[in-house]
C-alpha cells in the first residue's frame, strides 16, 4: 500500500508519469477498502470482550453483592440472606434469595448491554390459583411496580409460565433501557444494583405467601 501511496503522491517525476500514476491509483483502490475493514475488525473484537467482561461483572458480583444485604442484621452486621448466583449465558444470570425466614425468591436478569431485563418467578402453591392474568400482579405488587415504573421500568402485560427444575412458576417481567455508558460508567452501574435491590425488598414485602418455599412442590 505504501508504494501505491507514492505513486500517487510522490515526486513531480512519477506525477508525469500517467503509467505508475494510474497503476498507483488502481492499487490504492484495492487496498484502502481492505486495509479499512481489517482495521474496523480489530477494534471491533477489541471492543466486544471488555463489553462481555464488563456484563459479566454486573452480572455475577455486583448484584450478587448487594443481593445479599436483603434482611441484613445491622445491629450485628451480619448478612442474613444467601444468594446463590447461576449463570446462564454470558449476558443471563440467575439469582436463588434464601431469606433469613426461610422463604426464597427466584429471578433471572438479562443485560445486554444498554437493556436489562427482570424476571421474577412465583411457584405454584397447593391451595392457590394460577396469576392468569396481569392484573392480579397489579394488585398484588402496588407499590412495587409504581417504584419500578418510576425508575423507567415497563412490565410485559402477559403473564409468562415457566417450569423450573419440577415447579410450575409464574413470571413477572420487567425491563428498561440503560444509558449508552452504562457499562462503563461506575456511578450508574452503583445506582442500577442499589435501585435492584430496593425493587425486590419491595416485591418480597409485597408478595409473602406467593414466595418459593423451601421444599419443592411436586404435581
Amino acid at each position: 500500500m505504501g508504494l501505491a501511496i507514492y505513486a500517487v503522491f510522490g515526486g513531480v517525476r512519477l506525477a508525469h508519469d500517467s503509467g505508475i500514476l494510474q497503476a498507483g491509483m488502481g492499487l490504492l483502490g484495492v487496498l484502502l477498502p481492505l486495509s479499512v475493514a481489517i482495521v474496523f475488525l480489530t477494534f471491533y473484537e477489541a471492543g466486544v470482550a471488555p463489553l462481555k467482561k464488563a456484563t459479566e461483572k454486573v452480572l455475577t458480583q455486583l448484584i450478587p453483592e448487594v443481593l445479599v444485604c436483603l434482611g441484613r442484621d445491622k445491629e450485628n452486621d451480619q448478612e442474613l440472606t444467601r444468594v446463590v448466583t447461576t449463570p446462564l449465558l454470558d449476558y443471563i444470570c440467575r439469582y436463588l434469595i434464601k431469606l433469613p425466614d426461610k422463604r426464597e425468591l427466584q429471578l433471572d436478569v438479562q443485560l445486554n448491554v444498554r437493556k436489562v431485563s427482570v424476571v421474577f418467578y412465583f411457584p405454584e402453591r397447593k391451595g392457590r390459583c394460577r396469576i392468569a392474568c396481569f392484573s392480579e400482579f397489579e394488585r398484588l405488587f402496588e407499590h412495587t411496580l409504581a417504584g419500578a415504573r418510576h425508575e423507567g421500568y415497563a412490565a410485559n402485560n402477559v403473564v409468562g409460565h415457566t417450569r423450573i427444575e419440577d415447579r410450575c412458576c409464574d413470571n413477572l417481567v420487567l425491563y428498561k433501557t440503560l444509558p449508552r455508558d452504562f457499562l462503563w460508567n461506575s456511578a450508574e452501574k452503583l445506582y442500577f444494583a442499589q435501585d435492584m435491590q430496593v425493587m425486590v425488598e419491595s416485591l418480597i414485602q409485597e408478595a409473602d405467601a406467593l414466595l418459593m418455599p423451601d421444599e419443592k412442590i411436586k404435581d
